[in-house]
């Protein structure tokens, strides 16, 4: 019976050899864990939100027209700071609300349009605002539960809905 061959190679080879496969071991699992295991830091995020009309040739529902938010999907890491810039573009005198389910709430700032100049009102610790023709508003909350939560305008359901996802 002949040897396996590792009698010929010096024990400092050895040591080498076996070196060079556990540092190889240890980066690949170490990269693993860090893909499977990604942590982000919390972060602010900012979107720009904006209402939308489908293109529907059919009457709307009792005169409701087919509006929508644009973007209707927002994702975000559970722990990030969330600010949205909500802004009515309507081009007829049509107001919107921008209402979050529970557990969330947010503080709002509302900004007047072209007939009222400057800061309208805040509000803090609301869970809707209403904003008319023109104007815009600055949403800001922190996203502390993971989950998916709706976000709508509560005169033109049901499709102006949009999600709020948290990730995490």
């Amino acid at each position: 019976m002949t040897g396996s061959g590792f009698g010929k190679l010096s024990s400092e080879k050895l040591l080498a050899a076996a070196a060079l496969i556990a540092i190889s071991s240890g980066a690949v699992v170490g990269l693993s864990v860090g893909y499977v295991v990604h942590y982000s830091a919390p972060a602010t995020r900012t979107f720009y939100l904006f209402d939308g009309t489908l293109p529907f040739s059919e009457p709307s529902f009792y005169n409701i027209p087919h509006d929508t938010f644009v973007p209707d999907t927002i994702t975000v890491d559970k722990g990030d700071h969330v600010v949205i810039h909500y802004i009515n573009i309507e081009d007829v005198s049509e107001s919107h609300t921008f209402t979050m389910d529970l557990p969330y709430t947010f503080d709002a700032t509302l900004y007047g349009n072209a007939t009222q100049q400057g800061v309208v009102g805040t509000y803090p610790n609301v869970g809707d605002i209403v904003l008319s023709q023109g104007q815009n508003a600055t949403i800001t909350f922190t996203a502390n539960w993971a989950g998916t939560f709706r976000y709508y305008c509560a005169y033109h359901q049901p499709t102006m809905t949009g999600y709020l996802v948290v990730i995490g």
